[in-house]
Parts: C-alpha cells; sequence; structure tokens
C-alpha cells in the first residue's frame, strides 16, 4: 500500500515541531537535510520529511531502509535552551516521545530497547538518530526518526527483525496520521528534556525499555563473533548501559556498542 506525498499534512497540534515543514519526494537522508537546514538558521522545530531516502541513514553509520511511499521519514531541527545541558540520554528521551505518539494511535504495547529502538512483539518498528552540531555554546541537533507503516515484506537482512504497523495492526494509520501523533508525543517530552534534562523522565522510559534485566549480547554487528554475554543491569543518568559479564566480572558501561537481546 502507498498513499500521497506528506507534502502537506493537516491536523498538527503541536506549537513548535513541524512549524516549517519542508518536504521531498526523495532525498539523500533527511537527517542531513535537517543539520544543512540547522547550520543555515532553521528555527526550533523545523521538520524534513521524504517519501524515499537513496542514503537514508541508522545508528553507527548503517543504512536505513527507505523505499518509496512505505514507511515515515522525518526530521526535526531542535535547539535545547540550556547550552550545557548533558545531550547523552536525548535518544532515549526521543524513544519514549514517540512511543506516547504510538500509544496515541493504539499501537499494541510499544517497548523502548536502548538506545534507539522501538519493538512491538519483539521486532523493529522505528529506529532513531540524533546528531549535534556546536554553533559556539549551543547545540544544533538534527532529530531523526523512521517508521515502518505500510511495508509487509522486508529484505533477507531485516525480515528476521523488522515489523510494520501494518503487519501488528488490524487498520493501521497511513504516514501523515503517524506524524502528527508522533509530533504531539515528542514535543512535551522534549520541552521538559530542554528544560529539567532528562531526570524527571527517566523513571517513565526504564518503565517502558525492554532491554534492563535481559541476558544480552554486546558487541559490534561487523564482527558478531567477538560480542560478549552479558546481563543488562542498569541506565545511568547519562544514558549510559551498564551490563554485568556472565562470568560475574563487575558490571562495565556501554556507550556505543551493539546490545542484542537474547532470546
Amino acid at each position: 500500500m502507498s498513499e500521497s506525498s506528506l507534502q502537506v499534512v493537516d491536523g498538527l497540534t503541536t506549537q513548535v515541531l513541524g512549524r516549517p515543514h519542508e518536504h521531498y519526494p526523495v532525498i539523500a537522508s533527511t537527517n542531513a537535510r535537517a543539520a544543512a537546514w540547522a547550520a543555515a538558521g532553521a528555527p526550533h522545530g523545523a521538520l524534513v520529511t521524504a517519501d524515499e531516502q537513496s542514503d537514508g541513514r541508522g545508528r553507527l553509520g548503517r543504512t536505513w531502509y527507505s523505499p518509496k511511499d512505505q514507511s515515515l521519514y522525518a526530521s526535526v531541527v531542535v535547539r535545547p535552551s540550556a547550552g550545557a545541558l548533558d545531550l547523552g540520554p536525548l535518544s532515549l528521551a526521543v524513544g519514549l516521545g514517540l512511543r506516547d505518539g504510538l500509544l496515541a494511535l493504539d499501537v499494541p504495547k510499544p517497548e523502548l530497547k536502548w538506545p534507539n529502538d522501538i519493538l512491538v512483539d519483539g521486532f523493529k518498528l522505528a529506529g532513531i538518530l540524533c546528531e549535534a552540531r556546536w554553533n559556539g555554546s549551543a547545540p544544533e541537533i538534527a532529530i531523526g526518526f523512521g517508521v515502518n507503516v505500510h511495508s509487509e515484506g522486508f529484505p533477507a537482512d531485516l525480515a528476521r527483525h523488522a515489523t510494520s504497523l501494518a503487519l501488528v495492526m488490524d487498520d493501521h494509520p497511513g504516514r501523515a496520521a503517524v506524524l502528527v501523533a508522533l509530533l504531539a508525543g515528542l514535543e512535551p517530552v522534549l520541552e521538559t528534556f530542554s528544560a529539567e534534562g532528562f531526570g524527571p523522565l527517566k523513571a517513565r522510559y526504564l518503565d517502558a525499555c525492554v532491554t534492563l534485566g535481559r541476558a544480552v549480547r554486546v558487541g559490534h554487528r561487523e564482527n558478531p563473533a567477538m560480542a560478549v554475554a552479558a546481563v543488562a543491569d542498569r541506565i545511568d543518568d547519562s544514558g549510559a548501559l551498564w551490563v554485568r559479564p556472565d562470568d560475574g566480572g563487575p558490571a562495565t558501561m556501554v556507550r556505543s556498542a551493539d546490545v542484542w537481546l537474547a532470546p
């Protein structure tokens, strides 16, 4: 299934996010465009969407599968009010806000996988990419998110891990409705994060996080044979994950490695 372009999105309920809005039938990366727009002076809340990405990016420089008209590809420009704000937990806060939006759409039991995935029934529904640059003491951030909406099949390397709204809902919303709901869920969370940091959001994040307490493997996808078995122990105030190795050694901090949930 496909649908009309997101060039004009009606029904926005946000005060800032999505105002203004640029849409592209096809673009290399919404996050790259949002970052360039931010560098050129785009205001807080500026939104970039596309019907297709030719070079969509995920975490750790990976490609984000971006077929035409099938999914939501969006990025927003964010300018936190506090110049010295700890941005480490930002992707966690974003995940919480997007989850709030999915719950408003009655998506069944969306869960957060540290640090930047949203799962349904253990399969990846959405991903997040936060990229920051500093303009003097002020951060300029492009927050990108992709949500699988209409796709009912995926390439072989994704099929074992990915899902979509079409696969988890009997009557799923279209991309425009998803975008409106996600921005509405994200805006108050970003306001809280900008004003007070991650602290007021942490308890809600932990309640929704499927990673904690689980057996995991920690490593890098490029060399999965070197992954280390561990148990996800806690998430600290900086947004880092701490894991305890299976051999009973001390807990160690994880910031950028891959973390797989054990079956």
